[in-house]
């Protein structure tokens, strides 16, 4: 009987310690592909209540959006081909995070600095989670925040 109970703690430790690594590598991985895309932005544009919130522009032809879709976050790049750039919805999506994580509660919220200068970064606010509610040892659930500047 103990050792039925050690196996089992043993078990439902390894699900869990999964289960939130598989959370924080995905966390770490959309943070860092924002970082190297947000970095090389000229112009951030609040397009709110749209779904997209926000399109971002590197200069001279291309522009990104983040979005939240069905509890994926999606990110989507056009390019403009001269007649200017096709809808945001157009272009392939590409969705960020494992398909085993859910992402919800995102924020996209474009950062001025004190003297009223503008698209200074962006902050990012978004909730990752992975597992059912009801599983006790195979459900984590972290919010996370970042600030992201633009050079």
């Amino acid at each position: 009987l103990i050792i039925c109970g050690l196996v089992l703690s043993i078990f439902n430790a390894r699900k869990q310690l999964q289960a939130s690594n598989l959370v924080y590598q995905n966390a770490r991985f959309i943070v860092n592909f924002l970082s190297n895309r947000i970095h090389n932005v000229d112009y951030i544009d609040d397009v709110s209540p749209a779904v997209e919130t926000l399109l971002f522009y590197q200069l001279p032809d291309k522009r990104f959006s983040i979005k939240l879709d069905s509890n994926n976050l999606v990110y989507q790049e056009t390019q403009d081909t001269g007649s200017g750039f096709p809808e945001q919805s157009t272009a392939d999506p590409v969705n960020l995070n494992n398909n085993k994580i859910q992402v919800n509660n995102l924020v996209l919220t474009p950062i001025s600095d004190s003297q009223g200068n503008v698209n200074q970064g962006v902050k990012i606010d978004f909730t990752l989670s992975v597992g059912g509610a009801g599983d006790t040892f195979g459900h984590i659930e972290r919010t996370f925040s970042t600030f992201i500047s633009v050079r």
